[in-house]
């Protein structure tokens, strides 16, 4: 095989390839008093090696990489391109379960669904030309690295409103399941609202959940099978999808207070949830479908979270009463207390890291601790992050080598995990209290929330350094902010009475594309898992479902 010519215009690009003059003699020379040759047109070794060689050498890289790869020549170009290589690397850069996901919203889809999936961003021949292709072994990474891509070469976004979905009271939450198939709204009255997508892409009601209180929230399994609720009438509600495609309650789980979460195991056999009657209580489903409490956990305080590892097997509770407590499964079905995380503050948050191998707290005392699961089924302090005031939370990257936390500091600090010991590596300044602070899921960018009304995108660069990438201002408070599953978009949701779209584009700059605008303040707006649709909720009593256009 014949190496490549390799020629580049002055800004990097590919020029045409242009055939190189070979000389007729050996060029000679003299070294060290001898006469040596030195042979011309020498072939790098890598260009001998067969070219699925080269295919395993290229899988090896990660997306930056690639991508400069692909710009050496034009071999190589044809390579990368071929061989799906820079959709496989960008698909790499997510953790596996996020992977899986990510395969499961493709794969799932009938070829109408991807037609109507793909349209708002592709013509017709890109659409027929990407689903014929599904059947290969890349053709989720494919299809969802082109949907990003050409997301990112939008400037703007039209907006087209599919559904409104009306409350008696203002809509408090406002999410999709993992399949984005369903929407659930909570309002601060008493009543859930679930909504499905019909064939023909409208979407109508399925199902109405009712309590005795306003609700706190509800939250779909895994699966989008299932749902629970939490209420401040004292109950959590678990109901599950019929065949006929109704919603209907299963099981009741009773507290002396108000209910503060309730949550789902990532393998959905499990509920836990968090109440001010100062306990936490986690409940299973048995072989004959049945939801019974398996174990509560005390507390001396009002319990505000109770959260699983990604691996089913731990909760962690963060407690008004400064501590957090780890629980574990045991082999007999029974959950045995593992640790207690003490703190000289209310616990805000805790959460697990999504290796399930680490938990952090943030607290009121103005710090973070990070403790680490034993070999011997313990777990051991090994960090504390100190900032000036108030911690409100504490989240890992999806592949658990970074963390960022959220003070009343105004700042955000972002650490990252080296050698076992984890170090500081950004400041994240606000002009008033950082609210919340989340990782998107590939791990690349940061999103901050602040009382200063406005939001910060954090980018990490190849030598491990963090800037900044944009900021999202608003005229009034932000509640969140919230990146898309494929971390290419950011959607806020403020008391300005809007909710704004910001994308990343191909440089990898984040500019805004569309603004959602609802009669009063906006608590609530989130993507669906495949970024097709935003929903916001709104004091305003309604929820609206939006589909992107370009």
């Amino acid at each position: 095989m014949n190496p490549p010519n390799i020629n580049y215009n002055n800004d990097g690009s590919l020029s045409p390839t242009l055939k190189q003059p070979r000389l007729n003699e050996t060029a000679s020379g003299v070294s060290a008093g001898r006469e040596v040759s030195v042979q011309d047109n020498i072939e790098p070794a890598f260009f001998h090696l067969p070219e699925e060689i080269h295919a395993r050498i290229i899988h090896l890289l990660d997306f930056r990489e690639v991508t400069r790869l692909a710009k050496v020549c034009k071999y190589l170009h044809d390579l990368v391109k071929n061989d799906k290589a820079l959709e496989r690397a960008w698909f790499r850069r997510f953790p596996s379960p996020h992977q899986y996901q990510l395969k499961t919203i493709i794969t799932s889809k009938d070829d109408q669904q991807l037609r109507d999936w793909l349209t708002p961003f592709a013509n017709t021949d890109t659409v027929e030309s990407l689903i014929k292709k599904r059947d290969t072994a890349y053709f989720p990474a494919l299809i969802l690295f082109t949907k990003s891509k050409m997301m990112s070469q939008c400037e703007l976004f039209k907006l087209e409103t599919k559904a409104k979905i009306t409350h008696r009271e203002e809509v408090n939450t406002a999410t999709f399941s993992a399949d984005s198939r369903h929407v659930v709204t909570t309002s601060l009255g008493n009543t859930v609202k679930i909504c499905g997508q019909k064939a023909n892409g409208s979407w109508e009601t399925k199902g109405i959940i009712t309590h005795a209180g306003w609700l706190r929230s509800a939250t779909f399994s895994a699966d989008s099978r299932q749902l629970v609720t939490a209420s401040r009438d004292h109950t959590a509600k678990i109901c599950s999808l019929q065949d006929d495609g109704t919603w209907e309650e299963k099981a009741t789980i009773f507290h002396t207070c108000f209910v503060n979460s309730a949550i789902f195991s990532a393998d959905d056999r499990h509920v836990a949830t968090a109440s001010h009657d100062y306990t936490a209580k986690i409940c299973s489903q048995g072989d004959n479908g049945l939801w019974e409490v398996k174990a509560t956990i005390q507390h001396s305080n009002g319990v505000r979270s109770a959260i699983f590892s990604a691996d089913s097997r731990h909760v962690v509770t963060a407690s008004d009463d400064k501590t957090a407590k780890i629980y574990s499964l045991m082999s007999d079905g029974s959950w045995e207390e593992k640790a207690t995380i003490n703190h000289e503050g209310r616990v805000l948050s805790a959460t697990f890291s999504a290796d399930s191998r680490f938990v952090v707290t943030a607290s009121e005392d103005s710090t973070a601790k990070i403790y680490d699961l034993q070999a011997d089924e313990s777990w051991r302090e090994i960090a504390t992050i100190s900032h000036d005031d108030v911690v409100y939370s504490a989240n890992f990257s999806a592949d658990g080598r970074h963390l960022v936390t959220a003070s009343e500091d105004n700042t955000a600090k972002i650490h990252e995990e080296t050698n076992g010991s984890w170090e500081e590596k950004a400041t994240i300044n606000h002009e008033g209290w950082v609210l919340s602070a989340t990782f998107s899921d590939d791990g690349r960018h940061v999103v901050t929330v602040s009382v200063d009304k406005t939001a910060k995108i954090y980018g990490l660069l190849t030598d491990g350094s963090w800037v900044e990438k944009a900021t999202i201002a608003h005229k009034d408070l932000i509640r969140s902010a919230t990146f898309s599953t494929d971390g290419c978009l950011v959607v806020t949701a403020s008391r300005d009475k809007t909710a704004k779209i910001y994308g990343l584009g191909a440089n990898g700059s984040w500019l805004e594309k569309a603004t959602i605008r609802h009669k009063k303040a906006v608590r609530a707006a989130t993507f669906s898992a495949d970024s097709r649709f935003v929903m916001t909720g709104s004091e305003d009593k309604t929820a609206r479902i939006t589909e992107l256009w370009k």
